[in-house]
């Protein structure tokens, strides 16, 4: 980001912790903030609790839900790794809605941290001039898009025929959005369930973008005031693609079009060392990363997967 965002294109940049020990994943991430560079002033660091606790975030907090939800990792047989003892994938999803609070500007981009900026970019190219952000869109195929799409339709309580023909919005970062359609989404949230961490603790298995997308369903105008269907900029390496998909994929690495590459720590493991080498020598073209440092550091990266 350092390299590729202007200062004069970013209103504010947080940075979320979702980890059991808030206090010590902020010290590891504390002195990596320097390399920022001129955006160093736009960052902060969020505490969960920030963007899930705060005045008006919801709508009621149960004893039960302050037990099993926000005191969870004080109890030891069922707490986990993520936000106060929660599943930290599920959390994830949780914060990423939960950071329209605090955005400070009303175009929103949601970034994970496996996503890297591949080159500079226009506003244009994440949201069109009269607002929406523009997004690629995609069938319904896979089971696990439709059980998101069928899970988050009923959350909302939206009768809505999947047909073939209906086309989402795409489910992985950099994900643009407008932080009025995600305050809105969690103000439903909120009357239904309390909180949108209830709901994402409960059985329900709704995803976060897909939760945006069965807000859009809900109304008569669609998709078309929130989002716009856009050409495919984004790369993202997951841990189940076949080595052939993997190869199709660094090669568009070579590709000036490309805006941002997703790294899955476990798809860096999935990698042959040809296509690896690939990879290094991209990020060392794009003026990423030298290709030493690079390289050691996907090493790294890739030995989490075991």
């Amino acid at each position: 980001m350092a390299r590729f965002v202007a200062p004069d294109q970013v209103a504010s940049i947080h940075v979320i912790l979702n980890d059991i020990d808030e206090a010590g994943l902020a010290a590891k991430i504390e002195p990596i903030l320097q390399y920022y560079g001129p955006l160093r002033p736009k960052v902060r660091i969020l505490k969960g609790e920030e963007v899930l606790l705060g005045e008006g975030h919801t709508a009621r907090r149960p004893l039960k839900d302050r037990i099993l939800i926000e005191d969870r990792y004080r109890l030891p047989l069922i707490r986990k790794g993520g936000w106060r003892g929660n599943n930290g994938y599920r959390m994830q999803q949780v914060l990423k809605l939960g950071a329209a609070r605090v955005a400070e500007a009303e175009s929103i981009v949601i970034l994970d941290t496996k996503n890297l900026f591949l080159r500079s970019f226009e506003e244009g190219e994440f949201f069109s001039p009269q607002g929406p952000a523009r997004i690629q869109f995609m069938p319904v195929q896979s089971d696990y898009h439709r059980n998101w799409l069928l899970q988050s339709l009923e959350a909302l309580g939206v009768e809505h025929p999947l047909t073939d023909d209906l086309r989402t919005t795409t489910f992985s970062t950099p994900f643009p959005v407008r932080r009025t359609l995600v305050l809105s989404l969690l103000d439903e949230i909120n009357t239904r369930y309390g909180s949108v961490q209830a709901l994402f603790a409960s059985k329900r298995r709704p995803s976060e973008f897909m939760l945006m997308n069965a807000f859009c369903l809900m109304s008569r105008d669609g998709y078309a005031p929130w989002f716009e269907p856009a050409d495919p900029a984004h790369i993202g390496m997951w841990p189940t693609y076949s080595t052939d998909e993997l190869a199709k994929l660094v090669a568009r690495l070579q590709d000036d079009r490309s805006l941002t590459l997703g790294l899955h720590n476990r798809a860096v493991a999935n990698l042959p060392e040809d296509l690896r080498g690939q990879v290094y020598a991209a990020l060392e073209t794009r003026g990423i990363c030298d290709r030493q440092v690079t390289e050691e550091v996907l090493q790294q990266t890739s030995a989490l997967s075991s």
